[in-house]
């Protein structure tokens, strides 16, 4: 019985995730339009570093699910992020991918999975996280 609650959180954890981001593809195509102004990007592109470095650190969190602990770690180092999940005794999973201002991406930078905001970090299927 232990085992089937186990796999059964494992799937519902994996299509949870799968859902989250078919949904928030077609909500997070952005309009980007370039004025041919370079002071103006150059600016643009000074406040995005800013930003990273702002949240750049780990931050951690975990979650009871039926009695077994998901714990979570991320890791943001300038305009990349990695970050690792693990269900009770199970195989850790890893992720990784592009950060944009505070928003954390996919590798492709196309699919938006998760965001910074202050000391808290959130990522779809993943437990809330806290700046450590």
């Amino acid at each position: 019985m232990k085992n089937i609650k186990k796999h059964l959180t494992v799937a519902l954890f994996s299509l949870s995730t799968i859902v989250f981001i078919a949904c928030n593809s077609n909500s997070n195509k952005s309009n980007n339009s370039n004025s041919g102004n370079s002071n103006s990007n150059s600016s643009k592109q000074m406040e995005q570093t800013k930003v990273e470095d702002a949240i750049d650190g780990v931050y951690s969190g975990s979650q009871n699910i039926s009695g077994l602990e998901l714990v979570a770690k991320l890791t943001i180092s300038g305009s990349r992020w990695s970050a690792t999940s693990q269900l009770g005794y199970d195989s850790p999973e890893y992720q990784n991918g592009v950060v944009k201002g505070n928003d954390l991406f996919d590798d492709s930078g196309m699919i938006k999975i998760g965001y910074v905001s202050g000391n808290s970090a959130s990522i779809n299927g993943y437990p809330s996280m806290r700046k450590q």
